[in-house]
């Protein structure tokens, strides 16, 4: 169970940042202004590195045990 809550987390993590790239380029979101655009990526970019980061911290603390 806990391979799968690995590969989980690591799936979601690449989400965030695939959704950051995609609302930067699609056409999709041309209704929105670009400053706004940019803003909604970067908060995507930031909070897929936090989880990166939490996912790494505790993959350290399983270590140490």
């Amino acid at each position: 169970m806990q391979k799968f809550a690995k590969y989980f987390s690591w799936f979601v993590i690449t989400l965030y940042f695939v959704l950051g790239i995609y609302v930067l380029v699609s056409p999709r979101f041309s209704y929105l202004s670009k400053e706004v655009k940019t803003i909604f990526a970067i908060f995507l970019f930031l909070y897929g590195g936090f989880r990166i980061a939490r996912l790494w911290s505790k993959n350290r603390e399983r270590m140490g045990e």
